[in-house]
Parts: C-alpha cells; sequence; structure tokens
C-alpha cells in the first residue's frame, strides 16, 4: 500500500497532462523513486516522512516549472 500513492500520483500527473513530454515524465519519475525512498526511509505517518514527502513535491513542483516554462520558451521559437 505504501507504494501505491506514489505511483497513483505519477500515473494523474502523466494523465493529466495533454503534452506528455518526456522532460515531465521524467520530473514524474524522479518524484516516484523520491517518495519511493521515503518510503523506505522513515515510517508512515511521521514527522520524519511528512517533511520528505514535502521535499519531493517541492522537487516534483520545482521540475515541472523548469519543463512549463522550456515548453513556453520552445512554443514561441515556433
Amino acid at each position: 500500500m505504501r507504494f501505491a500513492l506514489p505511483l497513483v500520483l505519477v500515473t494523474l500527473v502523466a494523465c493529466s497532462n495533454q503534452q506528455n513530454s518526456p522532460e515531465l515524465t521524467q520530473c514524474a519519475q524522479q518524484n516516484f523513486q523520491c517518495e519511493q525512498n521515503c518510503s523506505l526511509s522513515s515510517t508512515e505517518q511521521t514527522m520524519t516522512r511528512q517533511i520528505c514527502s514535502g521535499e519531493c513535491i517541492e522537487r516534483y513542483n520545482t521540475c515541472k516549472a523548469q519543463v512549463e516554462e522550456l515548453t513556453k520558451i520552445r512554443t514561441a521559437q515556433y
């Protein structure tokens, strides 16, 4: 069950993005791996786990923002 939530999140992100860019897929994969590492390094419902998951989300959001910015630049060039 621990691994189900990150997998669901990755799937939702991939499905919600109509332009599945390789970069965004990589962000989602990195997030999945980060969440798995959190699951392996701490037990559920602990402050450590919450902090770890929060850091994963921050990294994903940063990655996604960079991909969106890159997409805007690419789109503007065409």
